[in-house]
């Protein structure tokens, strides 16, 4: 008896202290709005636009609306396949974007390593890095697309000791990055010999 006298006044307590937490959800409407990151002179930025755009303060909502208590997530779109979609999937040429995403920069990371940044699918990027390869000197001796991995062999003007590398496609957020590994794929290769591997793939396009 008194257990359940102990247990019951839990619950109460409980439920009592629910409504003593203050519901922030509409908090977020009362940030700020921050000026752009500044990008060194010598760095490359891919992807101005953004992702997630963020309303003019114009347009944004101030504090709470009329009747509003919290905030209220909407529900997604209802989405409907079109006949034929999925074969289009499957084709193993895919067509170029419609507007000119897939244009490809030469830049550097963070760290000063030559990449190079594609703004548009794997898809896409895979076909025209397979393309461009072809038009260069460098080999390629094997590759793996669901890891993104061109295996290289590399003529002795690019200086890269041992003679082998890989190409890597990663995602990020602004794309598709394409960076140089060692012949393990542990680590990039030297900068001098990734920017000459990479300068002769982006001079194809």
């Amino acid at each position: 008896m008194h257990r359940s006298l102990i247990v019951a006044g839990a619950v109460a307590l409980s439920v009592a202290g629910c409504g003593l937490i203050p519901d922030n959800s509409l908090r977020y409407r009362e940030a700020q709005v921050l000026e752009p990151i500044t990008v060194p002179g010598d760095m490359v930025f891919i992807g101005a636009d953004p992702l997630y755009a963020v309303p003019q303060m114009e347009r944004r909502l101030q504090g709470k609306g009329e009747g509003e208590d919290k905030f209220e997530a909407p529900r997604p779109p209802q989405l409907v396949a079109a006949p034929g979609e999925a074969d289009d999937e499957e084709e193993e040429t895919p067509a170029a974007p419609a507007d000119n995403t897939g244009q490809a920069v030469l830049a550097k990371d963070g760290s000063g390593y030559p990449i190079i940044m594609m703004p548009t699918s794997f898809a896409w990027a895979w076909e025209k890095v397979s393309e461009a390869l072809t038009q260069t000197d460098l080999r390629v001796t094997d590759r793996n697309r669901d890891q993104g991995v061109f295996f290289l062999t590399v003529p002795e003007r690019y200086q890269l000791q041992p003679p082998q590398a890989r190409l890597k496609l990663s995602h990020t957020t602004n794309g598709i990055q394409v960076a140089v590994l060692n012949e393990e794929g542990t680590a990039l290769a030297g900068k001098t010999s990734g920017l000459a591997i990479l300068d002769s793939i982006h001079g194809e396009w």
